[in-house]
């Protein structure tokens, strides 16, 4: 699959880290996990198995990252693009990111992220 050779992935936080058990609404988990990054969550798709998100610094129009969580795992994980892109993506580039990186096939399954990992 062409995502797993232009996407790395880095494992940031699990719920262990979060304090926040696993089987607990996956809105309390990303809302607490929101709150450490000091962060909003932009664009939101979910999968019976993971979550993309795309989150941003509250006023910093270029902040966003992709971020998925694996639901079975409890694991949030750091999707870094091979697209010489740093300091992060703004609204506008969010849904060309999401197509050209098939970033939704990995969170449909997360289990791909361990092939992904960077």
């Amino acid at each position: 699959m062409t995502a797993n050779l232009t996407v790395s992935a880095s494992q940031v936080l699990s719920v262990q880290d979060l304090k926040v058990r696993l089987g607990r609404d996956v809105t309390e988990i990303v809302g607490t996990f929101l709150n450490v990054a000091e962060a909003v969550v932009a664009h939101w798709v979910e999968y019976s198995k993971g979550l993309l998100l795309f989150v941003m610094v509250p006023g910093d129009a270029r902040s966003g990252e992709f971020y998925i969580y694996d639901r079975k795992k409890g694991n949030f994980w750091l999707l870094s693009l091979a697209d010489s892109v740093f300091g992060g993506y703004s609204l506008a580039d969010m849904r060309q990111k999401i197509k050209e990186f098939q970033l939704l096939d990995l969170a449909e399954d997360p289990s791909r992220l361990r092939a992904a990992k960077g």
